[in-house]
């Protein structure tokens, strides 16, 4: 049986529309692999049943470690107390590799209410490696007011010190083989038992310390506008194509879209692109005015990807 592609990521306090763009926008790309979500005790019963529906395997976990009934014998036996999410996450991401990895070819770990897609994840050359995305390279570490309250939390004033001029990479979308993210995921829970403290001190700082100690060789940093993820949050000059999409450099479509929500033209882009039926209304009505509908839709999303000052690029004809 071949292996398919992994998608994983965990879900908690959210309600249906919070998370609706992700499902949505990756069911309008050609991602074929398998989606796996947990959901946590602040999920109801009516957004699984919609994760669900939407393609979504749906993993329920509890609120104390192990989070889930029947972990696998290599997890660890222990996480700090108390401990956010944002660490725990990944015990319950290694607990399903344990298990389930033998399915699968590459796998995606990514957070899901600021993540949005324009194409499959997976549409570019993996080797065995990790690739770990990059956020805007004008902020280094010590820049960044979060990342830095996360490391002296976690590893105090002395590792803010060494790190602070590094380049900012983000923990909320990591990507390579099955075996790179196992890997990954091992050393991340490793770095977890070593924090001062797992609850206000996020994975993002292990993240960091890790990625410029080289603990995570071999690794490939993705840079925003140069590869399948853009950061953009604290990004202020983008592109995007006649279509609405948010492209590279070399015009390329950008797969992974992250930290869209920080730019309300874009939440209302994407949700232009995510939702069909909102698409079939404007096409009703401007074919009422006569309008193209392929026009009208590219004008309205020119019209609010103008308000960031974004660069549109047309195609080009023959």
């Amino acid at each position: 049986m071949s292996r398919c592609d992994l998608i994983l990521g965990i879900v908690e306090e959210y309600h249906w529309h919070q998370i609706a763009r992700f499902l949505l926008t990756l069911r309008r790309t050609r991602f074929s692999g398998h989606l796996c979500l947990f959901a946590g005790p602040g999920i109801s019963s009516a957004t699984q049943h919609k994760l669900k529906k939407n393609g979504a395997e749906v993993i329920p976990y509890g609120r104390r470690f192990p989070f889930i009934a029947d972990p696998h014998p290599d997890a660890p036996k222990s996480l700090p107390e108390p401990i956010y999410i944002f660490n725990y996450r990944h015990f319950l991401y290694y607990d399903y590799l344990l298990k389930h990895g033998h399915r699968f070819r590459n796998v995606l770990l990514t957070d899901v209410k600021d993540v949005v897609f324009q194409k499959d994840p997976f549409d570019f050359p993996i080797g065995d490696q990790l690739y770990v995305a990059m956020e805007s390279t004008s902020i280094p570490i010590g820049d960044c007011v979060f990342t830095s309250d996360w490391i002296v939390a976690g590893y105090g004033e002395d590792v803010l010190d060494e790190l602070k001029d590094k380049e900012l990479s983000c923990a909320g979308t990591v990507l390579g083989t099955v075996e790179a993210i196992r890997r990954y995921l091992r050393c991340m829970l490793d770095q977890i038992q070593q924090m001062r403290d797992a609850y206000d001190c996020a994975d993002q700082a292990a993240h960091n310390l890790m990625l410029h100690r080289g603990e995570l060789q071999p690794a490939t940093r993705l840079y925003n506008f140069r590869g399948p993820v853009a950061t953009v949050g604290t990004e202020a000059n983008m592109a995007a194509n006649d279509r609405g999409q948010l492209v590279n450099e070399d015009e390329s479509v950008i797969a992974i879209v992250h930290q869209y929500d920080r730019h309300p033209e874009l939440v209302r882009l994407f949700d232009k692109l995510a939702y069909p039926s909102a698409l079939r209304r404007q096409a009703a009505t401007v074919g009422r005015l006569g309008v193209r509908t392929g026009s009208a839709v590219r004008r309205r999303a020119g019209a609010l990807l103008s308000k960031l000052g974004f660069v549109r690029i047309e195609r080009q004809t023959a």
